[in-house]
């Protein structure tokens, strides 16, 4: 052992132990994230379990002296195989990376680790000759832990995704003997990535800390990332293999003691590191390996002959267990032996609601080996192909309404599978639900074909309930109070009603809901959201939003799940549309309630009811333009002034806010002015005065009764 390689070691273990000058250096950013958090993490890990620091010291001595033999390293000479699994922590935002990402990201890796890459010819002659192919392959797993057939991406709802730390990977971690675990995330602690050494995850006690987090926006090259940010993997598996940054063991380069630093690799010459792309740079009397993947340039070509050596013989050491991952019996359990393993079918659908002339997006999640594809819409229209690019990620209009069922059959050239979807595609008719509607929640059953739940997180949602009302015997609810996940939504929404001839719409509805705590200070802010479209769900317009720090709340707070005990503890609302957009045949209504940890929320009483002259020649409908209501406001009477052409019937109807018939009355009026007398409803409030005759003309007042 030379001594340059002695005290590259001594200054490795000072930096398990705490004792390195750089751990508190300032740390370089790219885009306000650094680019690599492993000295960080490292010193998180031994911050929470100082009383591994000892063995974690011993692991790496034991490693580094094993390396310097080439012992390992020298065991095998073929490819080695790891397989990787991939975790993905969201909370259903961009941090929720396609499959194809995932790909994406082990494509990139591999080419790099085997220097495939296309700008490999761009490392400059100096380094040429010993930029390295490492023979070491890393494949997406095929089965899990227990043998079953597995796509090797597990997606895991969490707002820790919004943190990436420790606490994080203890939310899964498959054995780390058997698979690389890679954990994606929205914030990897505030890197772009980071992995933790062999040595510092040797043993039991650490072990559920192996693995690399990665930012979603520096995982693979497509989707949420690129190019440029594409190879921050292929830079944490070079940790996880032990090798550290080539100016040496911290997170700082351009400091001026990195010149006396080292990464142990006898072909990487000394260097005090590089934030940017200076490819004849000779920071430390050398010239500078720059386009290593182990620099922070962001122009990363190469590893070199000396870290293939490191990484190798750290893949086959027993630290950590590395050795165990390429085994013959590891990839044949994990089904990465041989060729891909066709396992099952899968699609999913950007929406399942639509109206006729509507796409849906398809999207493929088949696995593993899919080289087919056949797309069965159940309208009698069929796709198939077997072009990944065209095949996988496809739009199919429907024209005509029905509830479609939906097959999509997959082959990889000897096999195939298929699975069937039932109800995958709902085509709304227009004007699918009679006006004026009326929901109390008192059918059998809920939902029916004219109301649909949608639940994104699958942990309970809209549900019938017979413990309250505001009028019947059933309401319906969600039941928030044991909810531990911030930010949840649950939608209900109607089917279709023709508002085609309407001149203003008005939706009345009932809702209960309490604080969740013992006083008024006990606030808590959940949401519920009244949402219209005129275009079937295209798009989506708020109108409403009842929040609990404002006027969500309709009784007192209570620390308990909260029940309505009577008409009391019930809000009432009414909006009003004359908004041009909305008179369709295919306008819908939403109702949304979004979680902030608070109570349970009741409604009831859903009223819909559109107003609208008919379809009467111009000077008919300037005499019904003519009609009036006085006086508005009323205190005890009101009249309705009519001129009408010819004799005929008059039906007066006189409805309240929530759509109700407080009165109506048919009667015969003569030709000329005619005048009827409307008596005040006891109760102040808004009210709707229609008056329509025989032949269709028809007016709709708003009457203020004080």
């Amino acid at each position: 052992m030379n001594t340059r390689f002695v005290f590259c070691l001594m200054t490795s273990l000072a930096l398990v132990t705490g004792l390195s000058v750089n751990v508190n250096a300032q740390v370089h950013t790219h885009d306000g994230v650094t680019p690599c958090g492993l000295n960080h993490a490292e010193n998180r890990l031994f911050g929470l379990r100082p009383e591994t620091r000892e063995a974690a010291m011993a692991a790496d001595r034991a490693l580094e002296w094993e390396t310097s033999q080439g012992i390992a390293a020298g065991s095998r000479e073929d490819l080695l195989i790891i397989p990787v699994v991939f975790h993905v922590i969201h909370f259903n935002g961009p941090e929720n990376i396609s499959a194809a990402q995932v790909h994406d990201a082990v494509d990139v890796l591999n080419t790099n680790f085997r220097a495939l890459n296309e700008n490999i010819a761009e490392v400059i002659p100096e380094f040429q000759d010993i930029t390295a192919d490492v023979e070491i392959e890393f494949r997406l797993a095929q089965k899990d832990p227990s043998g079953n057939c597995h796509p090797g991406i597990n997606r895991i709802l969490s707002e820790l995704t919004y943190v990436g730390d420790e606490e994080m990977k203890m939310l899964i971690q498959w054995p780390r003997n058997k698979y690389l675990n890679v954990w994606v995330c929205e914030n990897a602690a505030g890197a772009a990535g980071y992995a933790l050494y062999p040595g510092s995850v040797n043993g039991n006690q650490n072990a559920d800390m192996d693995g690399i987090v990665l930012q979603h926006s520096y995982c693979g090259s497509i989707g949420t990332s690129n190019l440029f940010r594409s190879r921050t993997l292929t830079h944490e598996v070079g940790h996880w293999l032990n090798l550290r940054h080539t100016w040496g063991n911290s997170n700082n380069p351009g400091e001026a003691g990195n010149c006396d630093e080292d990464d142990n690799v006898d072909d990487t010459p000394n260097t005090l590191g590089w934030t940017s792309c200076v490819l004849d740079g000779t920071t430390c009397g050398s010239l500078d390996n720059v386009q290593n993947y182990m620099e922070y340039s962001y122009c990363g070509r190469m590893f070199t002959q000396g870290q293939k050596s490191r990484m190798r013989t750290a893949a086959l050491s027993t630290t950590a267990q590395r050795n165990q991952l390429s085994t013959a019996s590891n990839l044949l359990a994990t089904g990465v032996a041989g060729e891909d393993i066709l396992c099952q079918a899968v699609f999913t659908t950007d929406r399942q609601v639509i109206c006729p002339g509507d796409s849906i997006r398809f999207t493929d999640g088949s696995y593993h080996g899919v080289t087919s594809w056949s797309w069965q819409f159940g309208d009698g229209q069929v796709h198939v192909g077997n072009d990944a690019l065209e095949d996988t990620d496809i739009y199919h209009t429907y024209s005509t309404p029905g509830t479609y069922d939906v097959t999509l059959s997959v082959g990889n050239g000897t096999d195939m599978t298929s699975v069937t979807i039932e109800g995958a595609v709902h085509v709304l008719s227009p004007g699918a639900m009679d006006l004026p509607l009326s929901q109390g929640f008192e059918a059998t059953e809920f939902p029916s074909d004219d109301w649909f739940i949608e639940d994104p997180l699958g942990d309970g949602t809209w549900e019938l309930s017979s413990d309250a009302s505001f009028t019947g015997s059933r309401a319906l609810t969600v039941s928030n109070w044991g909810n531990n996940i911030e930010f949840n939504d649950d939608f209900l929404r109607s089917s279709t009603m023709d508002m085609s001839e309407m001149t203003e719409i008005h939706i009345s509805y009932k809702w209960a809901y309490a604080h969740k705590g013992t006083s008024e200070d006990d606030e808590t802010d959940d949401r519920l959201r009244v949402s219209v479209t005129g275009d079937c769900g295209g798009d989506w317009d708020l109108r409403r939003m009842h929040r609990g720090f404002t006027d969500l709340p309709s009784a007192d707070p209570t620390p308990f799940p909260f029940t309505p005990s009577g008409t009391e503890d019930w809000n009432t609302y009414t909006i009003v549309l004359d908004n041009e957009q909305y008179f369709t045949p295919h306008f819908r209504v939403q109702f949304e309630f979004e979680s902030r940890l608070g109570n349970d929320i009741w409604l009831d009483d859903i009223n819909i009811v559109g107003y609208g002259a008919s379809s009467l020649g111009d000077a008919d409908a300037s005499r019904v333009d003519a009609w009036s209501l006085s006086p508005n406001p009323a205190t005890s009477e009101g009249r309705i002034q009519l001129d009408l052409r010819t004799p005929q019937g008059v039906t007066m109807t006189l409805r309240d806010s929530a759509g109700r018939v407080v009165e109506s009355r048919t009667m015969f009026c003569g030709a000329g002015s005619s005048t009827l007398s409307l008596e005040a409803p006891r109760t102040a409030g808004v009210y709707v005065v229609e008056a329509q005759t025989t032949q269709g003309e028809r007016k709709v007042w708003q009457w203020v009764v004080q």
